[in-house]
């Protein structure tokens, strides 16, 4: 019985080291694939937090812009222009009217142009300037007397100016710009047409702003950095357009002539809170 022997060296030993270098082997491709994954976790983060700054930023330029577009419009709804596709489309006398209201509307001061016989004069040259300023240079200006709703502006071809009566009117529609589209090198509004003579008064007496009569997308096309409006055309109510009524306190009127062409406050996007009223200026 003392010459049996038992051996256990090299028995488990030998087989567990086996296993272990065998599980260290299992899973090759475990850490590459974790960096990818790692990888695409990190740049769908930064994907997401370029579309939220894109996506804030779209929102602060519709909402940085908006008021300036509402005023750029008061002189092209004013009249209720005809639509079209095409700024070639467009009628030549109605384009010059809203180049001209675009000039009596901007911030003159009673000297900026003379009179004669109580009636101011423009020069051609910054009707044209106003005109490419709003329209671009696709269609040039073809100067002639403008007839408006109840008033002319009498084109003096041998002078080359513009004779602009005293009178006060009242415009049709005012804007209310409700949405602001951009593209890459287009911006599309859609404008609520509030009608001038739609204004109600409540119990408490502020005045009320009408629904809009209708919509109209009006495009703006990007050109050397400057937008110009390329097209006007009716579109149905949006379902996301706010048509509530505004209220105001001032009651609108129109009001004769004064010594400065009267700026009009356009109305905000969601808010009108007040009634535009023309007025062409006197010295």
């Amino acid at each position: 019985m003392a010459d049996e022997v038992i051996n256990f060296e090299n028995t488990a030993p030998v087989r567990n080291s086996g296993k272990k270098r065998k599980k260290k082997r299992a899973h090759p491709w475990a850490f590459p694939l974790g960096l990818i994954i790692a990888l695409l976790s990190l740049i769908g983060l930064v994907t997401v937090i370029l579309t939220g700054i894109g996506t804030v930023s779209y929102i602060s330029y519709k909402a940085k812009n908006i008021d300036e577009y509402n005023k750029m419009l008061i002189p092209v709804v004013m009249n209720d222009p005809d639509m079209f596709d095409d700024i070639t489309k467009a009628d030549m006398n109605q384009l010059l009217d809203i180049s001209i209201w675009s000039i009596l509307k901007s911030d003159l001061s009673p000297d900026d142009y003379e009179y004669v016989d109580g009636n101011m004069i423009i020069p051609e040259e910054d009707v044209t300037a106003e005109y490419t300023k709003l329209f671009g240079s696709d269609l040039p200006p073809v100067h002639a007397t403008v007839a408006g709703f109840g008033y002319d502006f009498v084109y003096n071809s041998a002078e080359k100016h513009y004779v602009i009566p005293l009178t006060g009117i009242e415009p049709t529609y005012t804007p209310n710009v409700t949405d602001v589209d951009k593209k890459s090198n287009t911006v599309v509004l859609t404008v609520a047409y509030l009608a001038s003579d739609g204004w109600a008064q409540s119990a408490d007496g502020s005045m009320v702003a009408p629904e809009p009569d209708k919509f109209v997308k009006i495009t703006l096309r990007e050109k050397d950095g400057n937008q110009y409006i390329s097209a006007m055309q009716m579109t149905s109510t949006p379902e996301v357009a706010t048509t509530q009524p505004a209220q105001t306190t001032t009651e609108p009127v129109t009001e004769p002539g004064t010594e400065a062409p009267a700026e009009e406050t356009a109305a905000p996007a969601e808010e009108n809170t007040e009634q535009p009223e023309t007025a062409i200026a006197e010295p």
